[in-house]
């Protein structure tokens, strides 16, 4: 308790330090108010957008491009993984595919979306599927090659069902990667939802950062930057926390473990 204390402040401590250094930044005048704001100053925009339906709106739209994106990922990313980690022919045959897909950098695909799909809230989860399904594949297909294969050879040799044995040995030995795939995915689900609105037009806030910023409103922009960068860390947090009460104690898949 003590140590997790101590960090709390430590942390805490150097947000501090941040803040001062901007603020101090700013009051020398090193950095124009148009590019660098001062805090008080982007505080006070976010004050009054808190009190905007347009505000709240706009996060709206963000978090419906985000969240139906990674739902699709995750419908799609954990059997696949599983199967594909659980069955090496499967693993095989798909393992150039899945290479070349996750090498495209998916905003450098926007394009492309955007002549087939359109400006619309469509393309922007299809983007976000893209950019979440691979890290929750990969993850799921990692935890299913972790069950040890002494767990196989005893499962084999009860001749236990195949659909019992997914149940019981491979879905629960496979559950901490998994966890660790989606909170990666759920984090970038939002930041790519932010990336697509601000390349193109549609609402939410990324659109509403660029808005503010040609509207010479560089602090409303700089309060919808911290609203992306909070949405994000809770997201974590919450994560976190869900994986925590899920694994109850069990220690978690380390990140990146499946790349």
């Amino acid at each position: 308790m003590k140590d997790l204390v101590k960090v709390r402040l430590l942390q805490l401590g150097a947000l501090v330090c941040v803040l001062a250094l901007w603020a101090l930044v700013t009051a020398a005048g090193a950095v124009s108010a148009t590019a660098l704001p001062g805090p008080a100053a982007v505080a006070g925009a976010l004050g009054d957008l808190l009190g905007s339906g347009t505000y709240w709106q706009a996060v709206g739209d963000t978090l419906d491009g985000a969240l139906l994106g990674l739902a699709a990922a995750v419908a799609v990313g954990i059997p696949v993984g599983l199967v594909t980690g659980v069955y090496a022919a499967a693993e095989e045959s798909s393992r150039l595919l899945v290479e070349i897909l996750r090498s495209f950098p998916v905003i450098a695909l926007l394009p492309v979306f955007l002549l087939v799909l359109g400006s619309t809230p469509g393309m922007k989860a299809t983007v976000v599927f893209i950019a979440c399904v691979f890290p929750i594949l990969l993850q799921s297909q990692y935890g299913a090659r972790s069950v040890t294969p002494a767990v196989h050879e005893t499962v084999r040799s009860y001749r236990i069902p195949r659909l019992l044995r997914f149940r019981r040995v491979i879905l629960p030995g496979a559950v901490p990667s998994v966890m660790t795939g989606l909170r990666l995915a759920a984090t970038t689900s939002v930041l790519v939802a932010i990336g697509v609105e601000v390349l193109t037009t549609l609402p939410g806030i990324g659109h509403m950062i660029m808005e503010s910023q040609q509207g010479g409103a560089s602090d409303r922009a700089y309060a919808y930057i911290l609203t992306a960068g909070t949405i994000g860390y809770s997201i974590t947090l919450l994560a976190q926390y869900a994986e925590r009460r899920l694994l109850r104690g069990r220690p978690p898949a380390r990140a990146g473990e499946a790349a």
